[in-house]
């Protein structure tokens, strides 16, 4: 009578745990939740590095200001033949002497003005579109943590439902066990099971808070957000290489800046050019001078002779950096190829492995739903039954595990193809 009345002191308690871990436990992430949508909004609004690399479009905005400004003039006083009075201080007009107030304003020629704007102008076109390109590239981050969280949602659910059900084992073990129909090892074998299922509820908890603070820190968020539970597609779509390639090379912007950056290549190399050709450099001047301090006006333009430096120097830099440039322009098209392609074989990969677990999932049910409706009946032993459960939880984990990695492929598709906000 003792070692029964511990064991049913032992099961009660446990099933107290089991109920503070179902319906205290579903409470412990109570932040307000939020659709993959008004996410994303706060995403591109929020995010910390998204704001930093923006500044990047205000520095090139500056590059066009400061091309479009006109050359500052030089001012120049001179004055010469000037005597100070011994101890006094003062000057003395007996002596011959001399003032002259010059103004200079230099004159770009050769087209550079221009040539500089349209540079700049192609550079910071180039620079939003990089802006763009920072954006897509971390959205990789953003879908993979949205649709992590979305896989330890659907794995908490999983592992509180199979807490519940498997408690309804435990009952039915806890009287064959009383009327001595179940060993006491089978029984111990099925509460260790039993603390198994706890824990993993557990740790799948803890995953998931752990998750929430980089999905809030990515947000940018200040108050603890948490994805709302996403619908399942029924189908999904498939895709070719042609359709995909099409409109990354019409939306990727890293394929569009690439281009500007070409243009403004072939400018700095014009403006290179057009240095060879100096600037002038037109004066006016006022002068005072002798005794009487006679005034006096004149002018005069000043040139640069090029004997020696013809900006060769920077001409063969320039011509450098436009063919790095263009090599770039290769790459980000084979770049784009190997995305399109990779990310279309991973999504058919996940596609395929999620329909054959989708094939089987209902004949795995039933295997699970027979054994348990055997073990009450007495047709299969405890072994048989936690291994066939043990079958079927690793077979749903994997079916959860290729569903949202599916979804989030598909999620990817558009990233690579640069159909983003």
């Amino acid at each position: 009578m003792k070692r029964r009345s511990l064991f049913y002191n032992n099961t009660h308690l446990s099933i107290a745990i089991i109920f503070l871990l179902l319906f205290f436990g579903s409470k412990i992430v109570s932040g307000e939740e939020i659709g993959i949508k008004e996410a994303l909004d706060l995403f591109y609004k929020n995010n910390y590095d998204i704001a930093k690399n923006k500044y990047e479009i205000d520095k090139a905005s500056a590059d066009l200001l400061e091309a479009k400004l006109r050359l500052n003039p030089t001012l120049t006083i001179n004055g010469s033949g000037f005597a100070f009075a011994s101890g006094y201080g003062i000057i003395n007009d007996q002596l011959p002497s001399q003032l002259s107030v010059r103004l200079d304003q230099p004159v770009r020629l050769g087209n550079k003005k221009e040539l500089a704007i349209a540079s700049a102008k192609e550079n910071l076109e180039a620079t939003k579109l990089s802006y763009k390109d920072f954006i897509r590239n971390i959205l990789v981050v953003f879908y993979t943590v949205y649709y992590n969280l979305s896989l330890d949602r659907i794995t908490i659910d999983f592992s509180r439902d199979e807490l519940a059900r498997f408690e309804k084992i435990i009952k039915v073990a806890e009287i064959k066990y009383n009327k001595g129909f179940l060993s006491f090892n089978d029984y111990t074998k099925l509460k260790l099971t039993r603390i198994d299922l706890e824990n993993a509820l557990i740790i799948s908890e803890t995953k998931y808070k752990n998750d929430l603070e980089d999905f809030n820190l990515l947000l940018g968020s200040k108050n603890h957000l948490e994805p709302a539970k996403m619908p399942f597609p029924e189908k999904f779509q498939d895709y070719t290489e042609g359709c995909l390639l099409e409109k990354a090379y019409a939306n990727r912007p890293d394929f569009l800046s690439i281009q500007r950056q070409i243009k403004a290549s072939g400018y700095n190399v014009s403006l290179a050019k057009a240095k060879r050709i100096p600037d002038i450099s037109v004066g006016v001047e006022y002068d005072a001078f002798g005794t009487a301090w006679d005034p006096g006006a004149g002018g005069g333009i000043s040139v640069g002779l090029p004997l020696f430096n013809r900006n060769q120097a920077e001409i063969s830099r320039r011509i450098a950096e436009r063919n790095q440039i263009e090599i770039q322009a290769e790459k980000t098209n084979n770049q784009i190829i190997t995305d399109i392609r990779q990310s279309l074989s991973n999504y058919r990969g996940s596609l395929k492995i999620f329909e054959s677990y989708k094939r089987k999932k209902t004949e795995i049910e039933k295997f699970l739903e027979d054994s348990e409706k055997a073990f009450s009946l007495g047709g299969v032993t405890v072994l048989d039954l936690i291994d066939t459960r043990r079958t079927y939880k690793d077979f749903m984990t994997k079916h959860n595990q290729s569903l949202t990695q599916t979804m989030l492929n598909t999620e990817l598709l558009k990233v690579y193809t640069g159909e983003t906000k």
